[in-house]
């Protein structure tokens, strides 16, 4: 991966970025707000505040149940971020994960939100470059991908890296931003100006469906589903926009109007790059 995009990634997920990326302190008044305790309630706004991801906590638990995690699992979740995927993981499933993500801020933040939610013991953190990955642990049943890949320049080196720490026959599973009608992300920033200033420039290598499956195949997996669902995350997202009721005014009593103004105007900002410049899809691959 280029030093610039490496560079990009990490600024475009900080608390000061294009979206807040809330830290800790401000996650436990928002909770305080919400009167839920994250070490015992899986309350979808809890994930939703603090993944950021457009599928939301209802697209991860779906992606879960189709790819049978359970208990007995042992998850591998590269891209990771700050660990909100792996930690709704192992609380709704009892399932252990190693997250991995090439932002040592964000793993910073796992850490410290594991203890939040009280789930340390069953989630670990390791500041890699996926491209890159060498883990000693070699025996993961499954591995979770949301909304990362997206992210990966070399996807093929990434899928064979976690190939080799995949048991035969695991599970590989993607909620993925995918490539648009006309283009990616990266020619939205001059064309879409509700979004150039949601992120850092020249960090998007979406590709189509088509190609996800010539790379998983050539990196020793067989894809077994496939599935666009831009039209069911454009619905999801539009409805978050109207959703006045959805936590937004205990949400404003903490962080103040501004910074409801800057997650609506985030959605907002990605609504406009719906269909030309981002899809979204549901891969499953199995290690052959």
């Amino acid at each position: 991966m280029r030093e610039n995009i490496k560079i990009n990634l990490i600024k475009s997920y900080q608390v000061d970025g294009g979206f807040i990326v809330h830290d800790c302190e401000m996650l436990r008044n928002i909770y305080n707000a919400y009167g839920v305790d994250p070490k015992i309630s899986c309350d979808r706004r809890i994930f939703d505040i603090e993944g950021i991801t457009h599928f939301f906590q209802i697209g991860v638990i779906d992606l879960a149940k189709k790819m049978n995690i359970g208990e007995n699992d042992y998850v591998l979740n590269p891209g990771d971020g700050s660990g909100a995927p792996s930690r709704l993981l192992t609380k709704m499933f009892g399932c252990k994960v190693v997250g991995i993500d090439i932002n040592p801020d964000q793993v910073n933040k796992a850490r410290e939100c594991a203890l939040l939610h009280g789930v340390e013991n069953n989630v670990e953190y390791f500041n890699q470059n996926v491209e890159d990955l060498d883990l000693d642990k070699k025996n993961f049943s499954k591995a979770f991908c949301n909304e990362t890949s997206c992210h990966w320049e070399d996807k093929e080196k990434a899928f064979n890296n976690i190939n080799k720490h995949l048991q035969k026959g695991a599970l590989i599973g993607f909620n993925e931003w995918t490539k648009g009608n006309e283009g990616t992300l990266n020619d939205a920033y001059s064309l879409i100006p509700e979004f150039k200033n949601l992120y850092e420039k020249e960090i998007w290598f979406q590709e189509s469906l088509d190609v996800y499956k010539i790379l998983l195949e050539s990196s020793g997996f067989k894809v077994i589903e496939m599935s666009d669902c831009t039209d069911k995350i454009d619905v999801r997202i539009k409805a978050r926009v109207k959703a006045s009721s959805y936590g937004w005014d205990e949400y404003k009593r903490v962080m103040g109007d501004h910074a409801v103004e800057i997650g609506l105007n985030y959605y907002r900002g990605i609504l406009k790059t719906h269909y030309d410049f981002l899809k979204y899809a549901v891969i499953i691959a199995k290690k052959i």
